[in-house]
């Protein structure tokens, strides 16, 4: 029930909806696609759980080739994506974008327009963390959205109120072991030093951020709503006198 109503904050999806997940193998990701599934088979639906193979670790073609196993077993299609990542000094950002771009392309490719991917509720509190370190002003402050409008998809996060324990359980439940990834233990990234030392506690401050960044995008989306129109062509028409002083709109 937690997952249905998270999934119906993130909509409107089709009917029957079709959805690609972005699964790396690990509890969280593997879990998600696991509700996924079920969520979508009781709506007539179907999901695409997506694998990025960076080639970063020994190992990881073969992770790639379990998860799929362990997919196939519950019915659920799965498609490996294998990408080459430099070795620069921010590697696992240069992996971030990477993946994110590699992802996107193929749920566009197949005609999805939902990517789901498994952030939780720690993530969201290391993202503050880390945000705040940096003296992030209020956007930072307010987190990962659930929802962002990227170019060829809308990408989802449903698993931000619910906690790492509660995903392992459902992996548990239904049989799927998942892989653990030893990056999330080298102290030599600012994410794994984080929870080494046990400081993703939410700043003060985050529930306020989090509120301002809403109102704003709430005015925006209204503005938006009332005075763009979509022609059947692809292209839109805007009354720019309305749209200019709504928050985060402005004219070049």
């Amino acid at each position: 029930m937690r997952f249905a109503a998270a999934m119906a904050a993130l909509g409107p999806f089709e009917a029957p909806p079709r959805i690609a997940v972005a699964v790396s193998g690990g509890s969280d990701s593997l879990a998600l696609t696991l509700l996924a599934a079920r969520w979508a088979a009781a709506r007539k639906g179907a999901v695409l759980a997506l694998t990025v193979d960076h080639g970063l670790r020994d190992g990881s073609a073969e992770e790639a080739r379990q998860v799929g196993t362990v997919l196939a077993g519950h019915g659920i299609a799965h498609r490996v994506l294998t990408i080459a990542v430099a070795r620069p000094s921010g590697v696992q950002a240069a992996a971030r974008a990477a993946r994110y771009e590699a992802l996107e392309q193929a749920a566009a490719e197949a005609g999805i327009l939902h990517l789901l991917v498994g952030h939780t509720a720690q993530d969201q509190a290391e993202t503050i963390r880390l945000r705040a370190d940096r003296a992030s002003g209020a956007d930072g402050l307010a987190g990962m959205a659930p929802i962002v409008e990227r170019r060829w998809v809308r990408l989802l996060r449903p698993l931000l109120g619910m906690r790492r324990s509660d995903l392992m359980a459902t992996c548990r439940a239904a049989g799927a072991a998942w892989i653990d990834d030893p990056f999330n233990r080298d102290p030599r990234f600012a994410r794994a030093r984080l929870r080494l030392e046990g400081r993703a506690v939410l700043p003060t401050g985050v529930v306020a951020a989090r509120r301002r960044r809403n109102a704003r995008q709430a005015v925006v989306a209204d503005r938006l709503a009332r005075h763009v129109e979509v022609a059947a062509e692809g292209y839109a028409v805007a009354d720019l006198r309305a749209l200019v002083g709504a928050p985060g709109v402005g004219v070049a």
